[in-house]
Order: C-alpha cells, then sequence, then structure tokens
C-alpha cells in the first residue's frame, strides 16, 4: 500500500479536530480549521492510504516555516509514519524555497526528539510553562538553505 502526503480535504477534517482535541486539548473546531486551510500562510496535509495516519499543519511565510502539529494517529505510531510525514513535508518546503523552519516540542516527547534530531533539527531555546499543563517546550530549528 501507497501512502502519500497530501494537502488536506474537507472530508478529513473531522478527523484532524478530533486528533487536535485528543492529543493537544487545544480544543480546535472544524471552523477553525477552515478558516486555517483558507489562509495563504497555513497548510495542512495528511498522510492517507487505506486510512488517514497522520497530519501535520504548518505555517508557511516566505522562507521560513514553522510546524504547528506533526501527529501520527496513536494506533499507527512505531511503524515509521512519523518519519514519512517529515521527510515528505521537508521536500516540499524545499520545493517551495523553505530557508528555516522552526517546531516546539514537549521534553518529555522523547520520540518526537529522537525523530526531529535524526532529521537535523537542533534545540536552540526553551519557552517556558509553554503547555496547557505548564510543560515547558523545547524551540528547534532546522536550515533547509542551501
Amino acid at each position: 500500500m501507497e501512502l502519500i502526503l497530501r494537502p488536506i480535504f474537507k472530508s478529513d477534517i473531522e478527523k484532524v479536530v478530533k486528533c487536535e482535541n485528543d492529543y493537544f486539548h487545544n480544543f480546535t473546531t472544524y471552523e477553525k480549521i477552515i478558516d486555517d486551510i483558507n489562509n495563504p500562510l497555513y497548510q495542512y496535509y495528511v498522510l492517507v492510504g487505506e486510512d488517514i495516519y497522520g497530519y501535520v499543519f504548518v505555517m508557511i511565510d516566505e522562507d521560513k516555516a514553522q510546524i504547528n502539529s506533526l501527529v501520527v494517529l496513536e494506533k499507527y505510531r512505531n511503524r515509521g509514519y512519523g518519519k514519512l510525514m517529515l521527510n515528505a513535508l521537508l521536500s516540499r518546503l524545499k520545493e517551495m524555497k523553505v530557508q528555516e523552519i522552526t517546531l516546539e516540542v514537549r521534553p518529555s516527547n522523547n520520540f518526537a526528539l529522537k525523530l526531529y534530531n535524526r532529521f537535523g533539527f537542533k534545540q536552540v531555546a526553551i519557552r517556558k510553562n509553554y503547555y496547557n499543563n505548564g510543560e515547558d517546550a523545547f524551540l528547534m530549528y532546522k536550515n533547509l538553505g542551501s
């Protein structure tokens, strides 16, 4: 089965809303994601095959990007889908001439930290009390430029 990272369809939004609310407790809504996908700075992609395996939400402003969410659905974790998604996203961003990319990640999220480190992201700062539960965030940075 071939998996592809493609732009989100309206039919995908309910699953993404559920994941955002379950995993991040962001209490996002269908309407919020519709607003986001109508904003030229925001892009959502879903990893699809027979199902939606994950998604990524990224903001792109000229030659800089910020990954706001990169999620592999819980039942599909530890199968390499995060690596597949991140690799496809970085390739797409390079094609778009993005030079720099940042993201925040929980220090307790060892799987994500390992993935981002494997792709060359470096911790450049700590954002104190960043998450709803008071947990800090590591600000990670990667230069994609030539």
